[in-house]
């Protein structure tokens, strides 16, 4: 049985290891129109391998197998070990992981699943999973082109059999509709189907810069954010981070700021903000400040170092947990 899932975090109790004070939350009205923009460029992509080559869709979208819920827009492309993968359109890669060596069908292998996102613009993220152990052909960082070979496929992670999982998502890591440049038609590709490439480097979207986090992103914890400069995926040490935002449902004095491992559980590192009588809450942070909090650190770009990030308010206990974490890196 063929089983395939996204890389994605499960938010956790938080235990805080620093607390920064917050600075002064201002009193200005939500900015107007930002709850429910519209993304206003479709994304073009063509399909994720090299031009003239055709592989089999062995799960498309809502498979019954594994392509539900975040995951209901994937594909799941039967190639053979250490074949081509490429990009799917111009980007920034904002991930890598290529040190998984382990595959199999149980989720006791979904950590070691190989993969790289690249960011697209317009929160749009290309994500392509099983690959092959240290098959990466770009870092962290990299701009790419649509078309452009970026590793090699393979069998690692929650798989059964060697396969290209691919889909496109936003920032939350939730899968997201698009339709195939290459694919004759409407662009849509079934289960059981041959899907032959044109990805050769033309028809598809440009980069259109970082993606950040949409001000709904922690919507899920009664969170808003206002300030639009967080990256959708990939944070920099050294760089002081504005969070400014507001608690939209029950109010509490604290908001929690904090990172997590890929899969979630304690936190590693927490910011606290204070929260007005408004229910606006300000701070900044620095992600250096984490890699003294993490008994291994990725020095080299071919190798991403992966965490979790959520913003909730804090109970009166002192306690708090997120339903909402979005997955990120730190360089």
């Amino acid at each position: 049985m063929l089983m395939s899932l996204p890389v994605l975090p499960v938010a956790g109790q938080g235990v805080s290891l620093l607390e920064t004070p917050a600075g002064g939350a201002a009193r200005a009205p939500l900015p107007g129109g930002l709850e429910n923009q519209p993304r206003p460029i479709p994304l073009k992509i063509k399909l994720p391998f090299p031009a003239g080559k055709s592989y089999k869709v062995i799960q498309g979208n809502h498979g019954d197998f594994t392509h539900t819920g975040f995951n209901e827009y994937a594909w799941d492309f039967a190639m053979p070990l250490d074949a081509e993968v490429c990009a799917a359109a111009a980007g920034r890669v904002v991930r890598v992981k290529q040190d998984g060596t382990a595959g199999g069908p149980s989720n006791e292998f979904f950590g070691d699943g190989n993969a790289i996102i690249i960011d697209h613009g317009e929160g749009y993220f290309s994500h392509y999973l099983h690959l092959a152990p240290g098959s990466a052909r770009v870092k962290e960082g990299d701009l790419v082109t649509g078309g452009q070979t970026i590793a090699l496929s393979g069998n690692t992670g929650f798989s059964s059999t060697p396969h290209l999982h691919f889909h496109v998502q936003d920032s939350s890591g939730k899968s997201l509709p698009v339709v195939f440049q290459d694919v004759p038609g409407e662009g849509s590709l079934a289960e059981d189907t041959m899907a032959v490439s044109q990805n050769d480097g033309t028809g598809t979207s440009q980069y259109a810069g970082e993606s950040y986090l949409e001000p709904e992103i922690f919507k899920g914890n009664n969170i808003h954010l206002i300030t639009r400069n967080l990256p959708g995926h990939l944070f920099r040490t050294g760089r002081d981070y504005r969070v400014r935002g507001r608690i939209t449902g029950e109010q509490s004095r604290r908001v929690a700021l904090y990172f997590m491992g890929p899969a979630g559980g304690k936190a590693l590192f927490t910011i606290y903000a204070a929260v007005d009588t408004d229910g606006f809450f300000e701070t900044w942070f620095d992600p250096a400040t984490i890699k003294s909090k993490v008994g291994t650190w990725n020095h080299e770009p071919g190798q991403s170092n992966l965490f979790s990030l959520a913003i909730a308010p804090v109970k009166a206990d002192g306690s708090f947990w997120s339903d909402v974490s979005v997955p990120v890196c730190i360089r």
